[in-house]
């Protein structure tokens, strides 16, 4: 008996051998074994047959159970995803018979677990439209949040063929060798001959975001040997090289992969090896590469990528390494978990912006982990990251001691009617409990999330104990993400915006990103630090824009008082004042609209709109003053003058199309004082 990877590859057993390690697995109730069991099933059909078979069937049936009656399909689906069809109808048989008489005839009145365990054969036996029509049937009168998340995912696991219809989108080529890649079998003696136009194809679909790896029976050492010489070798990922079945191990390479068989095509010369493949990996493609079809059907595949300009050859090496550590020291997935040192931070508000364009990709892409099933206008995600009034976007970013992920997850949540539109995350991460990080995370900003009826697919039982979350606000952490995802010299930032969570629209916006910093909360200054000393923790570069509304709200003050005080507003305003004077700034001053209708100055939950309004032509009074006194210091923009009425959410947010006119301004500025400095240098 051999062992690759945690799978059993029994084609030495014998019917004996093989009853013996299927009635081991019902013995230790192992779940996580009936997989190994089923993709032998079809080379040992007399097994059950035979009353030993048949216990085992029923066996199997009682851990099927078991695990449904925790409310999570997932650990069941898998468990018999590779059951062949003929096996689940004799299961299904023997389960329909220990039912009392008649209970298929009124499935509202069954146990949630029987219900769901008759439905998983049914679909697995062939009968699709039957066990969508039983889920349904027995939905009356159950607890929608317990029943709904596990009869969603188990009807669309078994949704007829035509309700799933969708263009083939690869992710993952898996090729074999030996008169596939090359001309000629290398056990054989023969010298490989390479076919350059399949060889172009594995260049062009990794240059295009699809990779490709090798499942081929030769020697390791002698393979390897060949695609070095050929200058390949560096073009693959997971090569599986050895002389075994070739099902088992690629239904254990998509696993670690962590994709879906729908996302896969394998491509082989060998007919037996292609059947073989497509019985043991439900969903996956296969093409006879003898046929004339099999590169047909490569080009178009490529032509369908041609958009996709990047590679992912190097995420996917990050997997390698982790499968190999885990599997050299034999650790637990928990134990693995805990030792690879995974960190995370998330990203809220207008720092999304940058992201915007990946945001969308990663919800329209993302099927396996998208737990709304939702999609997203292209292009519409940077309005509602700028709508803070409204929505709360999160991102999360995640790496461990193998690797940087990138951006990996997002949740958009519409916190006014409290809908969870989007929550979706990129199989990369899959079972590191980066979805359990991202939930907390929103529940500490008061949106909890465990039991929303958004959620279109159950959420994974991994808990996120084996992460560390980090802070964007820290330096170095926000300069590790940004080096990766948008690298820039900081030594040449000559520019600050200082405009709290709107900062991050005006840099977005602007014509100077690679020599502006922006704020966003709690990354921010605020005029008391002007009193604590914290500001001198901060860089202040040669040029500052700074929104004084930042500072007109009681809670910013709150240290010191509950609400605004007047002496000690004066006092820190006069240090930054002085400050910029000393220091040798230029100041892009913006000053907030006064008068407005009461309810513009409703700015947060608790305030005052009346103290607010009040408060606004006095606090503006003050930076009028500043300015006229050091008018080579502080530019003023009047924003009352500037901008409209429906350009207002309220006195110190603006719509997309003021911030981006506001942008301009900033811009304008910058380009005008700098062009000043550089004639007066001239001269």
């Amino acid at each position: 008996m051999q062992q690759l990877s945690g799978f059993w590859i029994g084609s030495d057993l014998d019917e004996t051998a093989f009853g013996n390690f299927a009635e081991d697995m019902v013995t230790r109730e192992d779940l996580g074994r009936l997989p190994n069991v089923l993709l032998l099933a079809e080379r040992h059909a007399g097994f059950w047959e035979t009353e030993r078979g048949q216990l085992v069937l029923v066996g199997m049936l009682g851990m099927l159970v078991d695990s449904l009656e925790t409310g999570d399909a997932s650990e069941a689906l898998g468990a018999i995803s590779a059951c062949p069809p003929r096996l689940a109808q004799q299961a299904l048989d023997l389960l329909i018979a220990a039912l009392p008489e008649g209970a298929l005839d009124v499935p509202q009145e069954m146990d949630d677990a029987m219900l769901f365990c008759t439905a998983m054969l049914a679909g697995a036996s062939g009968q699709r439209a039957a066990a969508a029509a039983l889920l349904e049937q027995g939905r009356p009168g159950r607890v929608e949040a317990a029943y709904g998340p596990p009869a969603a995912m188990i009807a669309e696991a078994y949704a007829p063929a035509p309700e799933k219809a969708e263009a083939f989108k690869p992710k993952l080529i898996i090729w074999d060798l030996d008169d596939t890649l090359w001309h000629g079998t290398l056990a054989d003696g023969d010298a490989p001959v390479l076919i350059e136009k399949r060889a172009e194809f594995v260049r062009a679909f990794n240059r295009h975001g699809v990779v490709s790896a090798i499942c081929s029976k030769n020697e390791f050492a002698k393979a390897r040997a060949e695609l070095e010489r050929f200058g390949l070798w560096e073009e693959f990922v997971f090569p599986r090289i050895a002389f075994v079945p070739k099902g088992a191990v690629i239904r254990r390479m998509i696993a670690d992969m962590q994709l879906r068989p729908e996302n896969v095509l394998f491509v082989d010369d060998n007919p037996h090896n292609l059947h073989e493949v497509a019985d043991a990996v439900p969903g996956i493609r296969v093409v006879d590469a003898t046929s004339g079809a099999c590169d047909v059907l490569l080009e178009e595949l490529l032509a369908g990528q041609a958009h996709v300009a990047k590679s992912r050859v190097a995420d996917y090496r990050l997997f390698e390494t982790r499968v190999a550590e885990r599997e050299g020291e034999q650790m637990s997935d928990e134990e693995f978990l805990l030792k690879s040192g995974i960190c995370a931070t998330f990203t809220d508000r207008m720092d999304n912006l940058e992201f915007a364009e990946r945001i969308e990709e990663l919800i329209n892409r993302s099927n396996q982990l998208n737990y709304t099933q939702s999609r997203i206008a292209p292009g519409t995600i940077r309005d509602k990251i700028q709508d803070i009034d409204h929505y709360e976007v999160l991102c999360a970013f995640v790496w461990d001691k193998y690797g940087y992920y990138g951006l990996v997850g997002v949740a958009v949540y519409a916190f006014r009617t409290k809908t969870l539109e989007h929550f979706a995350f990129s199989c990369r991460i899959m079972h590191m409990g980066v979805e359990d990080a991202m939930i907390r995370m929103l529940a500490e900003r008061g949106y909890p999330l465990q039991a929303s009826p958004a959620f279109r697919k159950p959420l994974p039982a991994q808990s996120s104990r084996a992460i560390t979350t980090l802070s964007y606000s820290d330096a170095e952490v926000r300069a590790r993400v940004l080096a990766e995802e948008a690298p820039r010299d900081w030594s040449k930032v000559d520019l600050r915006i200082m405009a709290d969570c709107q900062s991050g629209a005006f840099y977005h916006y602007s014509r100077h990103q690679a020599v502006t910093d922006f704020d966003n909360n709690p990354r921010l200054f605020s005029l008391p630090q002007m009193k604590t000393g914290a500001y001198l923790e901060q860089h202040f570069p040669r040029h500052l824009v700074y929104a004084a509304a930042s500072d007109y709200i009681d809670w910013r003050w709150e240290a010191y008082s509950r609400e605004i005080d007047y002496a000690l507003f004066l006092d820190c305003a006069d240090r930054f004042v002085e400050m910029a004077v000393t220091g040798g700034h230029r100041v892009l001053l913006f000053l907030p609209p006064e008068g407005l209708a009461l309810k513009m100055y409703e700015l947060h939950k608790g305030c005052v709109p009346e103290r607010s309004r009040v408060w606004h032509p006095v606090l503006n009074h003050y930076w009028r003053g500043v300015a006229a006194r050091h008018p080579g210091v502080f530019t003023l923009v009047e924003l009352g003058d500037e901008l409209a009425a429906d350009e207002l959410v309220h006195a110190h947010h603006y719509v997309p199309s003021a911030l981006q006119r506001i942008s301009g301004m900033i811009d304008d500025w910058y380009e005008a004082v700098t062009a000043q400095v550089a004639l007066g240098v001239a001269a």
